[in-house]
Protein backbone atom coordinates (compact mmCIF):
# COMPACT_ATOMS: atom_id res chain seq x y z
CA UNK A 1 0.00 0.00 0.00
CA UNK A 2 1.31 3.44 -0.96
CA UNK A 3 1.71 5.97 1.80
CA UNK A 4 -0.78 8.76 1.03
CA UNK A 5 1.62 11.31 2.53
CA UNK A 6 4.21 10.35 -0.11
CA UNK A 7 1.69 10.91 -2.92
CA UNK A 8 0.69 14.25 -1.46
CA UNK A 9 4.36 15.31 -1.19
CA UNK A 10 4.97 14.35 -4.84
CA UNK A 11 1.94 16.38 -5.97
CA UNK A 12 3.01 19.32 -3.83
CA UNK A 13 6.54 19.19 -5.28
CA UNK A 14 5.16 19.12 -8.83
CA UNK A 15 2.84 22.01 -8.10
CA UNK A 16 5.64 24.09 -6.61
CA UNK A 17 7.98 23.57 -9.57
CA UNK A 18 5.43 23.92 -12.38
CA UNK A 19 3.96 27.36 -13.08
CA UNK A 20 0.85 27.90 -15.13
CA UNK A 21 2.56 30.95 -16.61
CA UNK A 22 6.32 30.98 -17.06
CA UNK A 23 7.75 34.47 -16.58
CA UNK A 24 10.44 35.41 -19.09
CA UNK A 25 14.06 35.75 -18.00
CA UNK A 26 14.79 38.89 -15.99
CA UNK A 27 16.79 41.59 -17.78
CA UNK A 28 19.48 43.90 -16.50
CA UNK A 29 18.75 47.04 -18.55
CA UNK A 30 18.61 50.77 -17.97
CA UNK A 31 14.92 51.48 -17.42
CA UNK A 32 14.93 55.14 -18.45
CA UNK A 33 12.72 55.43 -21.54
CA UNK A 34 9.15 55.90 -20.26
CA UNK A 35 6.16 54.42 -22.09
CA UNK A 36 2.39 54.60 -21.96
CA UNK A 37 0.49 51.32 -22.05
CA UNK A 38 -2.67 52.22 -23.96
CA UNK A 39 -5.68 50.03 -23.21
CA UNK A 40 -8.79 50.35 -25.37
CA UNK A 41 -11.86 48.37 -24.31
CA UNK A 42 -15.00 47.97 -26.38
CA UNK A 43 -17.32 46.76 -23.62
CA UNK A 44 -20.00 44.19 -24.40
CA UNK A 45 -20.58 42.88 -20.87
CA UNK A 46 -19.79 45.05 -17.86
CA UNK A 47 -20.07 42.28 -15.24
CA UNK A 48 -16.81 40.40 -16.06
CA UNK A 49 -15.05 43.72 -16.63
CA UNK A 50 -16.05 44.93 -13.15
CA UNK A 51 -14.85 41.64 -11.61
CA UNK A 52 -11.57 41.96 -13.51
CA UNK A 53 -11.03 45.55 -12.34
CA UNK A 54 -11.63 44.43 -8.76
CA UNK A 55 -9.03 41.66 -9.09
CA UNK A 56 -6.60 44.01 -10.83
CA UNK A 57 -6.88 46.44 -7.93
CA UNK A 58 -5.73 43.72 -5.53
CA UNK A 59 -2.49 43.05 -7.40
CA UNK A 60 0.75 44.71 -6.29
CA UNK A 61 2.02 44.43 -9.86
CA UNK A 62 1.46 48.03 -11.04
CA UNK A 63 3.34 49.58 -8.08
CA UNK A 64 5.98 46.82 -8.18
CA UNK A 65 6.75 47.81 -11.78
CA UNK A 66 6.46 51.54 -10.92
CA UNK A 67 3.40 51.80 -13.14
CA UNK A 68 0.49 54.13 -12.56
CA UNK A 69 -2.56 55.35 -14.45
CA UNK A 70 -1.75 58.47 -16.45
CA UNK A 71 -5.38 58.78 -17.59
CA UNK A 72 -8.51 56.65 -17.32
CA UNK A 73 -11.26 58.55 -19.12
CA UNK A 74 -11.59 61.08 -21.91
CA UNK A 75 -13.01 64.42 -20.92
CA UNK A 76 -13.80 66.02 -24.24
CA UNK A 77 -14.10 64.99 -27.90
CA UNK A 78 -12.67 67.60 -30.28
CA UNK A 79 -13.70 65.90 -33.52
CA UNK A 80 -16.03 63.07 -34.47
CA UNK A 81 -18.04 60.86 -32.14
CA UNK A 82 -16.61 58.67 -29.39
CA UNK A 83 -17.67 55.03 -29.93
CA UNK A 84 -20.42 53.92 -27.57
CA UNK A 85 -19.25 51.61 -24.75
CA UNK A 86 -15.59 52.28 -25.49
CA UNK A 87 -13.16 53.03 -22.70
CA UNK A 88 -9.52 53.99 -22.83
CA UNK A 89 -6.83 54.28 -20.21
CA UNK A 90 -3.14 54.97 -20.22
CA UNK A 91 -0.75 53.44 -17.72
CA UNK A 92 2.67 55.03 -17.37
CA UNK A 93 5.72 52.78 -16.91
CA UNK A 94 9.38 53.81 -16.62
CA UNK A 95 10.29 51.64 -19.65
CA UNK A 96 8.87 49.01 -22.02
CA UNK A 97 10.61 46.25 -20.03
CA UNK A 98 8.72 47.31 -16.87
CA UNK A 99 5.43 47.30 -18.82
CA UNK A 100 6.25 43.76 -19.96
CA UNK A 101 7.14 42.91 -16.36
CA UNK A 102 3.59 43.88 -15.40
CA UNK A 103 1.83 42.29 -18.37
CA UNK A 104 3.67 38.96 -18.37
CA UNK A 105 3.83 38.54 -14.59
CA UNK A 106 2.31 35.37 -13.20
CA UNK A 107 -0.01 37.51 -11.05
CA UNK A 108 -1.46 39.47 -13.95
CA UNK A 109 -1.66 36.50 -16.31
CA UNK A 110 -3.57 34.72 -13.54
CA UNK A 111 -6.46 37.22 -13.65
CA UNK A 112 -6.77 37.89 -17.40
CA UNK A 113 -9.42 35.18 -17.80
CA UNK A 114 -11.65 37.02 -15.30
CA UNK A 115 -12.48 39.55 -18.04
CA UNK A 116 -13.40 36.84 -20.56
CA UNK A 117 -16.60 37.86 -22.33
CA UNK A 118 -16.28 41.52 -21.34
CA UNK A 119 -15.61 42.65 -24.91
CA UNK A 120 -12.70 43.45 -27.16
CA UNK A 121 -9.51 44.62 -25.47
CA UNK A 122 -6.56 46.11 -27.36
CA UNK A 123 -3.33 46.82 -25.47
CA UNK A 124 -0.30 48.57 -26.94
CA UNK A 125 2.79 50.33 -25.61
CA UNK A 126 3.93 53.74 -26.87
CA UNK A 127 7.12 55.66 -26.07
CA UNK A 128 6.82 59.00 -24.32
CA UNK A 129 8.91 61.62 -26.03
CA UNK A 130 11.17 63.89 -24.04
CA UNK A 131 9.94 67.42 -23.52
CA UNK A 132 11.31 69.56 -26.38
CA UNK A 133 13.79 72.29 -25.46
CA UNK A 134 11.44 75.05 -26.68
CA UNK A 135 8.87 74.16 -24.00
CA UNK A 136 9.84 76.52 -21.22
CA UNK A 137 7.04 76.13 -18.71
CA UNK A 138 5.59 79.53 -19.66
CA UNK A 139 1.83 79.93 -19.95
CA UNK A 140 0.40 78.91 -23.37
CA UNK A 141 -0.61 81.84 -25.59
CA UNK A 142 -4.21 80.69 -26.13
CA UNK A 143 -6.48 79.08 -23.57
CA UNK A 144 -10.04 78.37 -24.72
CA UNK A 145 -13.11 77.25 -22.82
CA UNK A 146 -14.75 74.00 -23.90
CA UNK A 147 -15.94 74.22 -27.49
CA UNK A 148 -18.55 72.26 -29.48
CA UNK A 149 -17.37 69.02 -31.11
CA UNK A 150 -16.28 69.47 -34.72
CA UNK A 151 -17.35 67.18 -37.56
CA UNK A 152 -14.68 65.49 -39.65
CA UNK A 153 -13.81 67.52 -42.78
Amino acid sequence: MVDIRFGFCVLLALFNTTHAFAEPEQLQVACDKPVIMLVIVQTENEKPLAAYMEELGKLPTYPDQQGYYQFTVHTEVFEGKWPENQGVLGANFPCAEAARGFWFSDEYQGIREVRSGAGTVTVSVHPIHETPAHITGARPKRLFAQQPTQASP
